[in-house]
């Protein structure tokens, strides 16, 4: 198993969302945003890997 580095992987959204001049509000939403963003496509990504697995399977 692999560890993963969370605090990097945060910390890596938050810049490529590119936070400015934001209120620390609009910083929350923008950061939550991003990492639901991604949460959904890693989950499609999973979803789609076992729909091949299970048609690879019949």
């Amino acid at each position: 198993m692999c560890a993963i580095d969370h605090v990097q992987l945060a910390l890596n959204d938050l810049a490529d969302v590119g936070l400015g001049n934001d209120s620390p509000a609009e910083a929350f939403i923008i950061g939550w945003q991003a990492g639901w963003d991604k949460c959904l496509e890693y989950v499609r990504y999973l979803e789609s890997k076992l729909d091949k697995e299970d048609l690879d399977g019949e």
